[in-house]
């Protein structure tokens, strides 16, 4: 293995963990912690100190992903072969889908005036957040199986040149003999 395989190998594990952690977060608070905790009169004080810490887990994910996106996607795209429509498709709505999730999941764990007010439908935001999480992992699994073009494959045009080759030989027009 090359210097750089180990970079890009480091940079792979330094996507897909954080991602666990962050997925894994979103479906056990939905899951099991919020409806555990229901109306308990120690919910509040208990989700209050698991935001504090979870808040601190979010940001070290989130800082660790935007870094070893930008570089996972530096080497999509600048490699051979070349990613197709597909994995374009597939990569842009999962960064909107990244964006979403990381909106939601700052205002969930946040402790601004905002972020108070939207915890009030936390059991919503919360369904929605786990939602779009998942279909990040679903559209990174699509990246990762979309067809790749080679770049020294022309790509068909819908146009058609006339080559010379190609050219109607010069004759003189039937006649009506």
């Amino acid at each position: 293995m090359e210097p750089t395989d180990y970079i890009k190998l480091l940079s792979r594990w330094g996507h897909i963990i954080p991602t666990i952690i962050l997925v894994g977060g979103a479906i056990f608070m939905n899951t099991v912690l919020i409806p555990a905790l229901g109306d308990h009169k120690d919910a509040s004080e208990v989700k209050g100190r698991i935001k504090r810490t979870w808040a601190k887990v979010i940001m070290v994910c989130a800082g660790i992903l935007i870094v070893s996106g930008f570089y996972n996607a530096y080497v999509a795209f600048k490699g051979d072969p070349k990613p197709s429509p597909i994995y374009h498709a597939a990569f842009t709505l999962k960064l909107i889908l990244v964006g979403i999730v990381f909106y939601i999941s700052s205002l969930l764990s946040g402790r601004s005036e905002v972020a108070i007010q939207f915890q009030k439908k936390e059991r919503r935001w919360g369904k929605i957040n786990m939602i779009a999480a998942i279909a990040v992992v679903l559209c990174a699994g699509l990246m990762k199986v979309a067809p790749r073009i080679d770049r020294n494959t022309a790509i068909p045009s819908t146009e058609t040149i006339p080559s010379e080759s190609s050219a109607m030989p010069e004759s003189t027009p039937p006649s009506n003999e």
